[in-house]
């Protein structure tokens, strides 16, 4: 088989994928999200402060709101979660012949003799513990053990927000201190966020199964757009309303 002529064994991530999931998009979310704001506020003005400030409310606002998100709808998950287990565990105690037969069936259904189902579910309703795992597993589709706690991700989506957020900006900020033409920085930043989204494409491959290369340019082709369209639409703004207007 395939699988025997592999140098190393074949491995399993799913236990990392709530929170590698979050990462990416924390860090996705600041690069793009943040870096198009900053790009549009650079369309607009040639004034780095104010691209610089743009970027900075932009990334602390994103960051509140993103990782309370997280929060929130990992906890809301969690519950749902937790309420069809408080449910399931309750028919196994009220109506342990009904679950009996349920769990037969799900033998059935892969395959056993009905004697050997039959025996199995007798034995496993012994045990209330295991009779609930396996209704987790067959019936509810549920694998709880694999999600992640909702303060843990919403730290980690506000967090690597921020680190996200803050690489797009990193030229303006050198532009305060360094005598740098605001071209360049405008250009520095889009090389900074692609390079970045291409090294975190490449990443995920480890829990996607693609191609690096492609992982990295699906990363990169989509934050080119993202970044140059918000960019032309400053340009655009700033044309049809300049900023001694606004002001």
């Amino acid at each position: 088989m395939e699988n025997e002529n592999l140098e190393e064994p074949v491995l399993h991530y799913t236990h990392e994928a709530d929170v590698f999931r979050t990462r990416v998009f924390g860090i996705q979310d600041g690069l793009i999200g943040v870096g198009a704001i900053a790009l549009g506020a650079a369309g607009y003005s040639q004034d780095p402060l104010l691209v610089l400030v743009t970027g900075l409310i932009a990334t602390i606002a994103q960051a509140f709101s993103m990782g309370i998100g997280e929060y929130i709808s990992t906890r809301v998950r969690n519950q749902i979660i937790e309420n069809e287990i408080r449910k399931e565990r309750y028919e196994i105690e009220k109506y342990p012949e009904k679950e009996k037969e349920e769990l037969k069936q799900f033998y059935l259904s892969k395959g056993l003799p009905e004697k050997e189902a039959e025996e199995i579910a007798e034995r496993l309703m012994k045990n209330k513990d295991v009779v609930l795992h396996e209704m987790m597993i067959h019936e509810l589709k549920l694998f709880p053990e694999e999600f992640e706690k909702p303060v843990k991700l919403g730290f980690i989506m506000a967090l690597y927000l921020i680190i996200g957020g803050l690489i797009p900006l990193i030229p303006f900020i050198l532009s305060l201190f360094i005598k740098i033409p605001f071209v360049f920085s405008i250009v520095s930043s889009i090389i900074l966020v692609l390079l970045t989204l291409g090294v975190f494409g490449s990443m995920t491959s480890k829990y996607t199964g693609l191609n690096k290369l492609r992982g990295a340019f699906e990363q990169i082709g989509t934050g080119l757009l993202a970044l140059i369209g918000s960019y032309i639409g400053g340009v655009i703004i700033g044309y049809f309303l300049p900023i001694h207007v606004a002001i």
